[in-house]
């Protein structure tokens, strides 16, 4: 007996693997991101002025550290000779998750969604988080910024520098005459006289 088209299984849709795979990634590059960015305000919350170290509290989590390679070869001993080596920062790890992820999309020709799309850099795979790592800013390219759908968000990241715009307006849907009119209005209402009835 054939099956019939239109019935889907139980399994939740064609790809459905890859698209849950791409939405572990790209959470762990936001935990990892998180991480790296509150461990650096521990460090500044448990440091005085004096360079001393204040009681450091129970941390809510545990955040792995990954060793460096020189650790694991055996070069130095693990069991503290007094100068640590850091291990691979996580915002490191955070970048191979995206860039991961954006393999996965890209080999099984999937799209990512708009916000996940906007929120890393295309160039080094950083995820950006306004602030910390990258600037934003709004600029309108017109003369004396009159056109208002002229507006432009550019998001440039710290690391690369690498510049990402994206317009803010929608486009203009509205006909000239009809956007002369409401100019006609709003100047007449900001005069003080009612406006002429077309």
């Amino acid at each position: 007996m054939a099956k019939v088209k239109g019935q889907k299984g139980t399994g939740g849709g064609a790809n459905s693997h890859l698209r849950a795979r791409l939405s572990y990634l790209y959470n762990a590059a936001i935990y990892l991101q998180n991480a790296a960015k509150q461990s650096k305000n521990d460090d500044i919350d448990n440091t005085g002025n004096s360079g001393e170290v204040k009681m450091m509290s129970t941390p809510s989590r545990i955040v792995p550290h990954v060793m460096d390679s020189s650790t694991v070869s055996g070069k130095d001993s693990l069991c503290g000779s007094g100068t640590e080596k850091p291990g691979v920062p996580l915002p490191q790890i955070s970048r191979v998750c995206i860039s991961q992820m954006r393999g996965v999309s890209l080999k099984s020709q999937l799209r990512l969604p708009i916000e996940q799309k906007r929120s890393f850099c295309k160039r080094c795979d950083t995820l950006l988080i306004p602030g910390a790592n990258c600037t934003q800013e709004i600029r309108n390219a017109s003369r004396g910024a009159k056109k208002p759908w002229a507006d432009v968000r550019i998001v440039r990241c710290n690391t690369c520098g690498t510049e990402k715009r994206f317009p803010q307006t929608e486009r203009r849907s509205k006909k000239l005459s009809q956007r002369k009119k409401e100019q006609k209005e709003q100047k007449s209402s900001e005069q003080g006289h009612p406006a002429a009835p077309a």
